[in-house]
């Protein structure tokens, strides 16, 4: 069975930061990404593309656009009930703060992926409310490693 990733923005960046796309020694990162994405394999929310601020990746995402779901009645509901068990995991502050998290999780339990992030593993952080709803997840690294192999 094919593997289906759901990627945070933070990985994202992060990627953007440490494999600087226009660089030819990691090329072969972005093409695999970009595959992936032709694959329907690396998915994400749609609210998740509103993260990428960082310009590269802005415009990767921008350009990739099919990869970031649209927010269907399903995946709301699902939000909805994350929020419902989970809800300091968004922190409104300002007019800037993104509230993406619990539709990337919904996404990911809707899609049966694997969600890629760099967060921490605090309390009200993606990686521990996967460990409580039964979400796989990965870091950035790890899952490289998994699609470069």
């Amino acid at each position: 069975m094919m593997k289906k990733y759901v990627i945070d923005a933070c990985a994202l960046i992060d990627a953007a930061k440490n494999y600087n796309m226009s660089k030819k020694t990691f090329s072969n990162i972005w093409e695999t990404l970009d595959k992936l994405v032709e694959e329907g394999q690396l998915i994400s929310s749609a609210e998740i593309l509103e993260e990428l601020k960082d310009d590269d990746i802005e415009k990767w995402g921008k350009q990739h656009k099919k990869a970031f779901l649209p927010l269907s009645r399903e995946i709301q509901e699902k939000a909805t009930e994350v929020l419902k068990n989970y809800p300091n995991i968004i922190k409104i502050t300002t007019k800037a703060s993104s509230n993406g998290d619990p539709f990337l999780i919904a996404t990911a339990l809707i899609e049966g992926g694997i969600i890629v992030t760099n967060e921490g593993r605090g309390e009200n952080k993606i990686p521990y409310i996967c460990e409580k709803l039964g979400i796989d997840h990965i870091d950035l690294n790890g899952f490289l490693n998994e699609i470069l192999e």
